[in-house]
């Protein structure tokens, strides 16, 4: 039978040196299936194309290393795709270096929004959702994740990595529909379970801490992780975060769903160092909120909208800081509620009776004008 083995590795800095060493050790120990003569899609956290120092995407250094290790143990050709929310159809994550090192390592860059794909997810009542083809055209799907909080599920990891095969902004149509922490769960699990990586690695060398997972703050904690399970690595990322992984919606829904290679965290087994070992002191968490009300969620949905994201509304608000919103009008763009409008003076304003705090607009502020009430 099949084990869940994260390897857990020291990486002090992001040299190709230290990167590449501890990248061998942590493949062969989690057990990096065979790429020989394979396709290999990469699927790197590009939330936006920003600029390595903020902490927001998958490092360069660490797709270059992983790159070149993939050719050498024979892969036949190597991809490596994601789809930010708001982007052309000709996006190239420059500014990340991650188009570069595409370039200068011979693999494939993937535009995902080019054909494709409508899929039905499973636990979704039964919406279907366009996937980058590529998927279906690989051999071997790699999540190259980062390790990062999320405003609304906490935390960011492999699994919620491949929420970026959703083309584009019908990503914000999923947080319309499934508005609850543990409704989205249940869409993202059902998701995992069509686009289910066969191994992934998270950059957990500099860190996201705070209010992610785009505006939070770098945090070092000098990390590569890797696993045969990316529920299991999503696990032992809750733990070095400092949570209870069953906390986290989308780890218990994994386990729920029978999703994961472990039911219990000490099945999860550790060939490195383990997760207990390198819990970061003093980590910025977001606050695990109350769980939802059974009753409420199966019984609010058949009621007007404004009854349906009632209990949303008790949720932080998003706030709109007008002296540093540069009237880029993302946010607008990618509010899957209506509940934002760039006035005429290109600020925003916000309607919180439509607002189902999906969070959706924190994301993708270029310059963190956008801040979740009660932040400290």
């Amino acid at each position: 039978m099949k084990r869940a083995l994260v390897a857990i590795e020291r990486c002090e800095s992001y040299s190709s040196e230290e990167v590449r060493e501890a990248l061998v050790k942590i493949c062969e120990a989690a057990a990096l299936p065979s790429v020989e003569g394979k396709k290999v899609l990469l699927k790197p956290n590009i939330l936006s194309d920003s600029p390595p120092e903020r902490a927001v995407t998958t490092r360069s250094e660490v797709l270059r290393e992983l790159i070149k290790l993939l050719w050498e143990k024979g892969a036949s050709e190597i991809f490596v795709g994601d789809s930010p929310s708001i982007s052309s159809s000709h996006f190239s994550p420059r500014t990340s270096g991650i188009a570069q090192v595409c370039q200068e390592e011979g693999a494939t860059w993937v535009d995902f929004s080019k054909d494709p794909k409508t899929y039905p997810i499973p636990w979704s009542y039964g919406h279907k959702y366009p996937l980058a083809a590529i998927i279906d055209e690989v051999d071997i799907i790699i999540s190259v994740a980062k390790l990062k909080t999320h405003q609304l599920m906490y935390a960011t990891g492999a699994v919620k990595n491949m929420f970026g095969t959703v083309v584009g902004l019908h990503k914000s149509a999923c947080h319309l529909r499934f508005v609850k922490r543990e409704s989205f769960a249940r869409m993202l699990s059902g998701l995992y379970s069509v686009v289910k990586p066969h191994f992934a690695i998270m950059d957990a060398i500099i860190a996201m801490e705070g209010p992610g997972p785009s505006a939070g703050s770098p945090r070092y904690t000098g990390l590569l992780l890797a696993s045969n399970d990316p529920t299991a690595l999503d696990a032992a990322q809750g733990i070095i975060m400092g949570y209870d992984p069953f906390t986290l919606p989308l780890t218990a829904e994994l386990v729920k769903r029978k999703l994961t290679l472990w039911r219990n965290l000490d099945e999860i087994e550790y060939p490195l160092l383990k997760a207990e070992e390198v819990v970061v002191e003093n980590f910025k968490r977001i606050e695990i909120q109350p769980k939802t009300n059974l009753f409420k969620a199966l019984v609010i949905p058949f009621f007007t909208r404004y009854l349906k994201f009632y209990s949303q509304k008790r949720e932080p608000k998003p706030l709109f800081d007008p002296l540093l919103c540069i009237g880029c009008g993302k946010c607008v763009k990618i509010c899957p509620a209506q509940a934002l409008t760039l006035t005429e003076e290109f600020k925003i304003d916000v309607d919180y009776k439509q607002c189902i705090r999906c969070y959706c607009c924190h994301e993708v502020c270029p310059v963190d004008a956008i801040t979740i009430e009660g932040e400290g």
